[in-house]
């Protein structure tokens, strides 16, 4: 198995541990940039052509770049005779644009899947992309592995909270969670306004008085969706107010949102940069995606 990752902290930092956990050698990409923004990308040595070669590459800001660079280096790997490119995107971008929400829109994730997997992509590993449906556009082969049990078994959480969900939508992710703890699990009524992005926050009956509270979700972005439900449920009586999150891209102000919110902690997986502030703590989620690429020879 050759292991093989973009140069960037987040996908190096990941593919350190996934390589440890997998008991192989570590190889980088050589990587510059143009005066001119376009990409370069050079293999640091030439994989065997029957070995099995896992890339990773995580897609954080700017995501088109980190694209570009992966469609640059699968190519390359293909060039070099590589049949079996396993490609690891611990945070999978463009993904929330998953169907048309407005008339004639771009389906953005069903772009980026047919790409990959048309230049030669073998295998897809993600943790927990926004909707699973959307890897039917990879095809066959594509996994999306949720982290929030393996998050639990890391996190000393109280067992008597209530987890809760953003929205419907993210229902499930609570559920998982709260089978893991033992503990109930509800959703809050999220509405959006589809033109402008405004997001609303109803009260729903839930009682949380003198409870802690755990709300889980796939992306923390603009904060804005935790921020209002944290401050919803705070004025509804709750202790505190804990996250679980996959991702967290906290862009535009979203750390001082949700302390301005009163949420007490934010737990999150090393799928993008580590944020260094005290509201933030990472769980390493690479050996659990180690465990499902051992499923496939």
């Amino acid at each position: 198995m050759f292991v093989l990752t973009g140069s960037d902290e987040a996908s190096k930092e990941f593919a350190k541990s996934l390589a440890r956990s997998l008991n192989e050698k570590l190889h980088v990409l050589v990587e510059k940039k143009f005066p001119d923004g376009e990409q370069y990308i050079r293999l640091p040595e030439i994989p065997k052509s029957e070995e099995r070669v896992v890339f990773v590459q995580t897609f954080i800001p700017v995501q088109d770049t980190m694209i570009i660079k992966t469609l640059l280096t699968i190519d390359a790997l293909r060039e070099k005779g590589v049949k079996n490119i396993d490609l690891i995107v611990p945070y999978f971008a463009y993904s929330r644009q998953d169907r048309e929400f407005l008339p004639n829109e771009a389906v953005s994730i069903r772009t980026v899947l047919k790409i990959l997997k048309d230049m030669g992509a073998s295998r897809l590993f993600t943790v927990e992309i926004h909707k699973k449906d959307s890897l039917r556009y990879f095809g066959d082969n594509a996994y999306s592995i949720s982290p929030y049990e393996y998050m639990a078994r890391n996190i000393n959480l109280d067992k008597e909270a209530i987890v809760l969900a953003p929205d419907l939508g993210a229902l499930d992710r609570a559920k998982i969670l709260a089978s893991s703890l033992g503990a109930e699990f509800d959703y809050l009524i999220k509405k959006r306004n589809r033109v402008t992005g405004e997001i609303r926050i109803e009260p729903k009956k839930i009682n949380v008085k003198n409870k802690n509270v755990i709300i889980v979700d796939d992306i923390i972005s603009t904060g804005g969706t935790i921020a209002k439900a944290s401050k919803l449920l705070l004025s509804q009586g709750a202790s505190n107010i804990k996250v679980i999150v996959a991702h967290a891209l906290m862009i535009n102000g979203a750390l001082n949102k949700l302390k301005e919110a009163g949420v007490e902690r934010v737990y999150a997986c090393n799928t993008l940069y580590r944020i260094r502030d005290p509201l933030m703590e990472y769980i390493d989620v690479a050996p659990l995606v180690a465990e499902e690429i051992r499923k496939w020879p």
